[in-house]
């Protein structure tokens, strides 16, 4: 091999490796793959910023190591890679569709003399994807080319003589526009300059993604969520979310308040409020970069929404009361809310009822107004306790023959009277940890169609919530009291020890403990848990079954991460943390992957300790 090529471009501008080393093979007149190849390289390496292969490209063409790799996206692994000093996601810097500047392209070729794709070249800061402008020409970027295979997307010059007519003709040419604060700060970050606001202590990607979310959520009144944002206004949304977060916390509580005062209902949840950004930091961006981000929404929610137990906040149970509105503190003391925000105002805990909607998103201190809420009156008829508790008429009789939900006073000379707040605190004590349901499918069902359905009287499934033996509790979201407890009533029948009924399959098994059903299967098979041979009613045939001891068996050996938080009284992000620290890993004694089940001896001690 040649340790040193007499016909070599230079190189361009923030030009990266795979597209210098396309321009070397078309300026020696061979394809990218065959140059590569006879030269002992690697294309697919040099797209993935492979230190060696960059090393000897710059050998082979006279040119600093340094200066190659410097604006060359590099590879970790795990769709993770490294550019400008920073680490980032694939989707930040590996887009399908590459993006650029046709009047760059057009400088590049103009007065040369040698064909237009020889002569035209990327910049690396055109794969970021929150770069919306070139700063040089105030140009939009532009869509140029789409691939799906690297090796296609990368062959820039073979790319740019597919294009070349188009750049010439100004068919590619866009109005240009002042670039926005956002546009002049990711253009200093890129080039390794910090200009001393909030936002220069966290990773580029991680808050240009978080601009762009938040972004998204303020736009939300103008342009609904369900609707895809257009390509060429995307710059819009990082300057909107960059004016809300570059000056710190208190800006971005400022933005998440007027997000949740106008858009849509105050009723509504966060979830629904905050759209795409308590989603993406709830369930998908869990990494240590966004940790601040995500506190920070957690943070607002949890003093501005009245969540109490039974509650879901950011993927966790909300395991006790922050913060009342005048609506949960009218349902908690059984009192119509109009006449308690007048005691409240007159407490001093609310402010008078403002013009618009406002007043309806005010919130106090539970802890501070509690012994104000237990001194009011919250004895009731049954009538009135029913309604408060949402418990229908004809299930109240059977509850009380259970000995659930009995009056509070009951004698002779009057009618019986019920305490709303003690039937509420003890509703919420079922729902803790439960999930939250939206639309109740397949085997969730509230407390009186389970017991129609089964024939089994309410008061029996409470006892099974209490005692602990149902392990899926669920809380219909939309509604309230006695009414949005549910549970699955395949693990209810399961419990009412039928003689007929050897058990539970293996998927309802898997079903009831959250894992998948083929983890299931292989805790089964391997012999962690026992399992119980039997007919099944329906084919004859004998299959494995797991019994309620079989399952009392694997409770008491197994544990899932969410019930150990319940149990523990402890978010699953901090308890995880905390296991990872001291060693504790999911149970996986012969590398087998069980799904997030970890054994109680290993972590009763460490967690008792604490």
């Amino acid at each position: 091999m040649n340790q040193h090529l007499s016909l070599v471009p230079e190189l361009g501008n923030r030009e990266p490796a795979f597209s210098f080393a396309s321009r070397v093979a078309a300026y020696n007149g061979v394809s990218t793959q065959d140059f590569t190849a006879d030269m002992g390289l690697s294309f697919t390496r040099i797209i993935d910023g492979a230190t060696k292969d960059l090393a000897q490209l710059a050998i082979l063409c006279s040119q600093s190591a340094e200066a190659i790799e410097a604006w060359s996206p590099k590879y970790l692994g795990s769709r993770r890679h490294r550019f400008r000093g920073q680490d980032m996601h694939a989707k930040a810097i590996r887009e399908t569709t590459v993006r650029g500047c046709p009047l760059c392209l057009r400088e590049d070729a103009e007065g040369q003399d040698v064909p237009p794709e020889q002569a035209m070249h990327l910049r690396g800061d055109w794969l970021f994807r929150p770069v919306m402008l070139c700063l040089d020409h105030l140009h939009p970027l532009v869509p140029l080319w789409k691939a799906a295979s690297k090796s296609d997307r990368y062959d820039v010059a073979a790319r740019m003589a597919e294009i070349a007519p188009a750049i010439f003709s100004g068919e590619l040419d866009e109005p240009t526009r002042e670039p926005s604060d956002f546009d002049k700060w990711i253009g200093a970050r890129l080039r390794g300059e910090k200009s001393g606001i909030w936002l220069d202590q966290f990773s580029l990607y991680p808050a240009a993604h978080f601009c762009e979310l938040l972004g998204r959520t303020l736009w939300t009144q103008k342009w609904p969520k369900w609707r895809k944002f257009p390509p060429e206004d995307a710059w819009l949304v990082f300057s909107a979310g960059f004016q809300w977060t570059y000056c710190g916390e208190e800006r971005i509580r400022d933005a998440l308040g007027q997000i949740q005062d106008q858009v849509g209902e105050p009723t509504e949840g966060p979830k629904k409020k905050f759209g795409d950004l308590y989603d993406r930091l709830a369930f998908d961006l869990r990494s240590e970069e966004y940790s601040q981000f995500r506190a920070i929404l957690r943070d607002h929610i949890a003093t501005t929404w009245p969540l109490g137990p039974g509650d879901d906040l950011m993927g966790e149970p909300v395991l006790e009361r922050r913060v009342h509105s005048v609506i949960t503190a009218s349902r908690e003391v059984g009192m119509d809310p109009r006449r308690l925000r007048k005691l409240l105002v007159e407490a001093g805990y609310v402010r008078p009822r403002e013009a618009g909607d406002k007043g309806k998103w005010e919130v106090f201190d539970a802890a501070a107004a509690k012994p104000f809420l237990d001194g009011l009156n919250s004895l009731k008829s049954a009538g009135e306790f029913q309604t408060a508790l949402s418990i229908p008429r004809y299930q109240i009789e059977l509850l009380r023959e259970d000995g659930y939900f009995q009056p509070c006073l009951d004698g002779a000379d009057h009618k019986p009277l019920w305490d709303v707040r003690a039937g509420r605190a003890f509703i919420e004590k079922l729902l803790t940890g439960a999930e939250p349901i939206y639309v109740p499918m397949h085997q969730w069902s509230d407390i009186p169609k389970a017991g129609q359905r089964l024939q089994i009287r309410p008061g029996a499934i409470i006892q099974m919530i209490e005692t602990g033996q149902l392990r899926r509790i669920g809380k219909h979201m939309t509604k309230d009291g006695y009414l949005s407890l549910l549970v699955t009533t395949d693990e209810v029948e399961r419990l009412m020890q039928r003689p007929d009924a050897p058990g539970i399959s293996l998927e309802k098994f898997a079903q009831q403990c959250g894992l998948v059903r083929a983890a299931a299967v292989r805790l089964v098979r391997r012999g962690h848990t026992p399992s119980t041979e039997g007919l099944n009613p329906k084919t004859g045939a004998m299959q494995r079954f797991l019994s309620p001891a079989d399952i009392e068996v694997f409770h008491k050996r197994f544990v899932t991460l969410r019930g150990l938080a319940v149990e523990k009284g402890m978010t699953w992000q901090s308890l995880r943390v905390r296991l990872k620290e001291n060693g504790v890993l999911p149970f996986s004694p012969d590398g087998e992957d069980y799904g997030a089940i970890f054994e109680r001896s290993e972590i009763d001690l460490l967690l008792d300790e604490a």
